[in-house]
Parts: structure tokens; C-alpha cells; sequence
């Protein structure tokens, strides 16, 4: 059991350590850094604007969907409008993941999975603010 034990910390400690090498080399580059700062930003810019339409709707059904030759298609409950900022988080997660795991391979990697972060991130808020805009004008 403590053999167990130890194997699991030490796989731990290792992901740990091999997590702050690669964000230390992302970091250190410019072109990274700024991807990584973009996509920080437009990540709380996305559940400024959840919390918002949540806040404005709350307590009544908000216009989910709207499709230009059908009209509405999906009506739903405010709360619903949190499972947009989450499907990015878990996008930057996961290519933050995939950028730990890809760490030996080339820079074009990293670059292309930042810039794959930042372009879920646009098309996320993108459609926070259609929402926005759909419902209350």
C-alpha cells in the first residue's frame, strides 16, 4: 500500500513539475504570452457576460437559440446560459492539458493549441453576445 502510495506522489510531483517547465517555456516566449493573456482575458469576459444574462433573466425562459429560417428554436431556463463559459473553460483546460502532454514536440504545437484556445474562446463570447442582443433588444 505505501509502495502505492509513493508511485501515485511521485506521478504527481512529476505532472506538477513538468506543468510549471512547459508554462515557464510558454511564458517566456512573446507570441505565447500574449495568446495566453488573450485567452485569459476572453475567458472572464465570457462569464462577466453569463453571470449578466443570467442576472437580467432570472426567474423567467431566455431565448437559447434563434435559427434565421425557423425563428426560435430552444427555449430555456437562465441558468442554462452557464454551460457556454464552461464548454471554453474546459476547452482551455483541456489544450493546457495537451500542451503539457506535447511538451517535447515542436513550438508550431503549442502556438496552434493556444491559438485554437483563443478561437473557442471568440466563438464563445460571440454567441453570449448574440444571446444578449436576442433577447433584450
Amino acid at each position: 500500500m505505501r509502495l502505492l502510495l509513493s508511485k501515485l506522489l511521485n506521478y504527481f510531483y512529476l505532472f506538477g513539475q513538468n506543468w510549471r517547465i512547459t508554462w515557464s517555456d510558454i511564458w517566456h516566449d512573446s507570441g505565447h504570452r500574449w495568446l495566453t493573456i488573450i485567452d485569459i482575458i476572453l475567458l472572464v469576459i465570457s462569464w462577466i457576460l453569463a453571470f449578466l444574462l443570467a442576472a437580467v433573466g432570472r426567474g423567467s425562459l431566455l431565448i437559447l437559440h434563434y435559427n434565421i429560417n425557423f425563428g426560435i428554436d430552444l427555449i430555456g431556463s437562465a441558468n442554462s446560459i452557464y454551460w457556454l463559459p464552461f464548454g471554453a473553460t474546459v476547452a482551455v483546460v483541456v489544450n493546457s492539458l495537451l500542451l503539457q502532454i506535447n511538451y517535447p514536440a515542436a513550438k508550431q504545437l503549442r502556438l496552434t493549441s493556444l491559438a485554437g484556445s483563443l478561437e473557442v474562446l471568440i466563438l464563445i463570447n460571440l454567441a453570449l453576445d448574440s444571446l444578449l442582443l436576442i433577447n433584450f433588444c
